[in-house]
């Protein structure tokens, strides 16, 4: 991959882009870089013009100081989209990044063609005990810890159907990615503008507006997941009015690494099918 660097509002914004045609754009979740997508790229690009970027306050992009809300991040899909002169495009995000680009689908229908939702977040209100803490002064700075690599293997492993899977050179990035300056104030701004105590903050829940979707959307979810279960999969697709649902058994939180073969074939044939 080749890697390129633009500004959008300012900020230094890492991506990269292959293939020709109708351009994808894809979006990584809470904590995560454009190289979870390492084994969808180049599949994808066989049929379609591929964008993968790393979200403000992650990877290698900028890491300003602002309140990470979900209509910031939402907002700036678009802002992108419009510093690289795209008009229109196919959208998929994973776990919260799925989050952003439903927003997105709702809030600026003329700007997505379809939608793809890889076990996403905003179906539902299930937020962990040690997020909701996290939001708390003092003992939030205690509970993240970014830079401790046990932790954040123990974290990948949990999210995977298959810990096996998980590379030592995955663990590596992580650390070295959330290791950088403001990496860790980012992490606490994004849990602390997305739940408190109680659980998810008003407006992050999306499933009273799943109707207003008007983009043909393919829902994707591993059976196994840990994180976000799969009944909120089952019910967004029964809620989003033209949607497909895609189930992958044996699977944890991240489809797109662990099944990425079904992955890239199930996304391609939607991106190719026919309204």
């Amino acid at each position: 991959m080749e890697e390129r660097y633009i500004t959008v509002r300012g900020i230094t914004t890492r991506y990269v882009a292959m293939g020709a045609g109708s351009p994808v754009l894809l979006a990584h979740g809470f904590g995560e870089f454009l190289e979870i997508w390492s084994f969808n790229l180049e599949p994808l690009s066989q049929h379609c013009l591929v964008y993968a970027l790393d979200f403000p306050g992650h990877g290698l992009s900028g890491k300003p100081r602002v309140d990470y809300t979900a209509a910031f991040t939402t907002e700036f899909i678009i802002d992108f989209m419009q510093t690289l002169g795209i008009e229109h495009a196919s959208l998929a995000g994973h776990s919260a990044g799925g989050l952003a680009r439903l927003n997105a689908a709702i809030n600026f229908p003329d700007k997505v063609d379809k939608l793809v939702l890889v076990d996403s977040g905003g179906l539902g209100d299930e937020v962990s005990i040690h997020y909701r803490l996290a939001t708390l002064p003092v003992l939030g700075e205690i509970l993240i810890k970014p830079t401790v690599k046990a932790g954040i293997k123990r974290g990948l492993k949990r999210a995977f159907y298959n810990p096996d899977i998980v590379k030592e050179e995955w663990i590596d990035l992580n650390c070295q990615y959330l290791k950088m300056p403001g990496a860790k104030e980012v992490m606490l701004s994004i849990i602390r503008n997305g739940a408190n105590l109680s659980g998810p903050r008003p407006g992050l829940v999306m499933t009273s507006k799943l109707h207003l979707v008007k983009s043909p959307t393919l829902i994707i979810h591993g059976f196994d997941d840990p994180v976000v279960p799969v009944g909120n999969a089952r019910n967004a697709s029964n809620l989003i009015p033209n949607s497909k649902l895609e189930v992958f058994a044996d699977c944890g939180h991240c489809p797109h690494l662990e099944k990425a073969a079904e992955f890239n074939e199930a996304v391609i044939s939607f991106l190719e099918q026919r309204d």
